[in-house]
């Protein structure tokens, strides 16, 4: 490419996603990548690959940058690059290779020991891990909360959990645009005062809103109003109206917001309020409409599964099960209903995508369902919400909440029908699966007589 078109690449493929085109935006990294031949084109291709989360291409980018890095600065540049493309693409074990070498060049390198720590803990050895990240903190006190996030698994799994929430969502990170600094409203700090609004900050994506939305109820109790604000978007608005049905009330603007209530993010709302494990769940929190289009007259033993969640989210990497895999764990004479709103190529299973229109529809689907098998995605948060029976294999990186001081397979944010099996070596799902599988099968059989 000439000079001035692959510097506007980022303009331009930016823009595409924005116009909801991001195949095409990948087309044209792809194109571009196959006539790129210099540092400097790898590297600015490889960043649009990351921002357009075509991880794929990013790798490559990576790579490609490496080869033909020549000076001692450009290659020790380039395995950074590497090591966090590995990461993107969940490959711990070769990150931890080229960690080593940027450390013979580097033995002190703050970030580099990070990135160590980082990828020991992404193979499973999280205790290893740890052990750096509290030499860190010793040897670099000022990094204090830059380590922080690091050991929130640590606290969690000692049954501190207020310390771990609050450190993996980094509750003193900078302040927020709107509410700290252009309304200037306080955080709440967690004690009753009965008769105030709370506004709450949706934040995350639409599972972790609805896992924390069953803390309304609570707050509710104590007194207070609260409001949940989150945008009016077309990706919002169904969640919202589902939200909306339960009694929660939300606000989409913020010219209407009571600059004197206290405010503050939804994530933080269990560790704010000073809970413990034994008060995360109650009761079921969301209920399906069981709407007459959506009913399966189907007798048969039914399993709903999802074996990835949204693919441009940055861990997804991390979560996906490959369909064809999942399936040979599970018993092939009932009924598997692959449930969300893209499309499967698969026989032996029924896509449900044509008759998912809201999550409306997906809670009533999941009623229906004897069990749910799925990786983390919102769709175990949802069935976990209404009760049904849930099997999740969680990936190493695992998220918050899976991480608790129980040593079984249950989890106190759900119910005691919720059961969590955990990945141990990068990228292989057979034991977790296998144990899944055993309960699935049980569960079948007692179905069947």
């Amino acid at each position: 490419m000439f000079p001035e078109q692959i510097f506007n690449l980022k303009t331009l493929v930016l823009n595409m996603v924005a116009c909801d085109k991001r195949n095409l935006a990948h087309q044209v990294l792809d194109h571009v990548f196959e006539n790129a031949k210099t540092l400097t084109e790898y590297d600015i291709i490889g960043e649009c690959s990351l921002k357009t989360e075509h991880r794929d291409l990013y790798l490559k980018c990576a790579e490609a940058a490496y080869s033909v890095a020549l000076t001692t600065e450009e290659r020790f540049a380039a395995r950074s690059n590497l090591i966090k493309a590995y990461n993107t693409m969940n490959h711990p074990e070769k990150a931890l290779d080229l960690i080593e070498q940027q450390l013979m060049v580097s033995p002190n390198d703050f970030g580099t020991l990070c990135d160590k720590a980082a990828n020991i803990s992404l193979t499973g050895n999280k205790d290893d891990a740890e052990k750096i990240i509290m030499s860190l903190r010793e040897k670099y006190p000022e990094k204090q909360y830059d380590l922080e996030a690091g050991l929130s698994g640590k606290y969690l799994r000692e049954g501190n959990f207020v310390k771990g929430v609050l450190s993996f969502i980094a509750i003193n990170k900078p302040k927020h645009k709107l509410y700290d600094e252009q309304l200037k409203m306080k955080r709440w700090d967690g004690v009753a005062r009965p008769g105030k609004t709370l506004y709450v900050e949706g934040e995350g994506g639409i599972g972790d809103e609805i896992i924390n939305i069953r803390f309304f109820e609570k707050v509710q109790r104590m007194g207070m109003r609260p409001i949940l604000c989150s945008p009016n978007t077309k990706y919002y608005q169904d969640k919202n109206a589902l939200f909306r049905r339960h009694g929660i009330e939300i606000l989409s603007e913020s010219y209407s917001i009571d600059v004197s209530q206290p405010w503050l993010p939804m994530m933080s709302l269990p560790a704010t309020m000073n809970l413990n494990e034994n008060d995360l769940w109650e009761k079921p929190y969301l209920f399906p409409q069981r709407n007459a289009k959506n009913k399966l007259p189907s007798k048969k033993f039914k399993i709903g599964i999802k074996c990835s969640g949204n693919p441009y989210f940055a861990q997804d990497e991390y979560r996906k099960i490959p369909l064809n895999l999942m399936l040979s764990y599970l018993p092939e004479d009932s009924e598997i209903y692959y449930i969300d709103k893209e499309k499967v190529n698969n026989s032996k299973v029924i896509d449900l995508s044509d008759r998912i229109h809201s999550w409306e529809d997906t809670l009533d689907f999941i009623d229906q369902m004897d069990c749910i098998v799925s990786s983390c995605t919102s769709l175990v948060h949802a069935a976990g919400a209404i009760g049904k029976t849930t099997f999740v294999a969680v990936p190493i990186a695992e998220y918050y909440i899976w991480t608790t001081s129980r040593r079984d397979h249950t989890n106190p944010w759900y119910g005691e029908n919720f059961h969590v099996f955990r990945q141990k070596k990068p990228r292989d799902w057979s034991e977790p699966l296998s144990e899944i599988s055993k309960h699935v099968f049980e569960l079948r059989d007692n179905y069947n007589v």
